[in-house]
């Protein structure tokens, strides 16, 4: 006897999941990318891992709705979910791809503006004050980032007091990744934290989690995304500068 329809979802469901895993995407040892973490985001609470590690082992079927979910949150192609056409993850629009591919490749001197900002880890501080930005450049960086120091312990120990912090500014349609640091300029502050992606009840991400790695010290909070001017990667830290 052939398998039904749910049993054939729930196969294509199991195979896009190892691909998230061999990606990075889905870390079963990790408290915040592991199955608990997995199932808190699809079936809306982390006591339900037993029933994704059931879905995996095919003792139980994953639904219609939650399908529906796993696809909205990991850009998984619908049509391969449900109909097992096509290819597994959402590809890119052709017109992007075109406009990459004749864009020159940035700069490779002056990459890097130091801001006289100092980004406080443990707080917030003004940032409207760019004048007087010197630039610099280190081999094997390339496009427009930001450097600033960071006066602080809040992200202790991973990026110190005195630390100078290298970000990366993102365009709009880049991915934000869960729990890698960001430096998040709002109206009139700069957080440098660890994100996590918060979803109103029509699944719709409309806030972003701050978390300090500090954290015995150093309380997580909310930041609506409406109050976001711009949002940075933090791609390198410096230390031992003296500053």
């Amino acid at each position: 006897m052939g398998k039904t329809d749910r049993e054939l979802l729930n196969d294509r469901f199991k195979k896009i999941f190892q691909m998230l895993e061999d990606r990075g995407e889905i870390v079963r040892s990790d408290r915040s990318k592991g199955v608990s973490a997995f199932a808190e985001k699809i079936l809306g609470s982390r006591k339900n891992g037993h029933l994704v590690n059931k879905y995996l082992d095919g003792k139980r079927n994953i639904t219609y709705e939650q399908a529906k979910r796993f696809c909205d949150l990991y850009q998984v192609n619908e049509t391969y979910m449900f109909q097992g056409k096509g290819e597994p993850f959402l590809e890119p629009d052709p017109y992007e791809l075109a406009n990459e591919c004749a864009t020159p490749p940035p700069a490779k001197t002056n990459s890097i503006v130091f801001s006289n900002i100092s980004a406080f880890a443990s707080s917030t501080i003004d940032v409207n004050v760019y004048e007087d930005s010197e630039h610099f450049h280190i081999p094997g960086m390339q496009g427009e980032h930001v450097a600033f120091n960071i006066n602080g312990d809040s992200m202790s120990p991973t990026i110190a007091n005195g630390d100078m912090v290298i970000c990366r500014v993102l365009d709009s349609s880049e991915k934000i990744h869960e729990n890698e640091i960001y430096a998040i300029v709002t109206n009139n502050s700069v957080f440098v934290k660890r994100v996590q992606k918060v979803y109103n009840t029509k699944k719709e991400l409309t806030k972003l989690k701050l978390i300090s790695d500090n954290y015995l010290e150093h309380d997580p909070f909310t930041v609506s995304l409406r109050d976001v001017r711009r949002l940075l990667k933090v791609e390198r830290r410096l230390t031992g500068l003296g500053l």
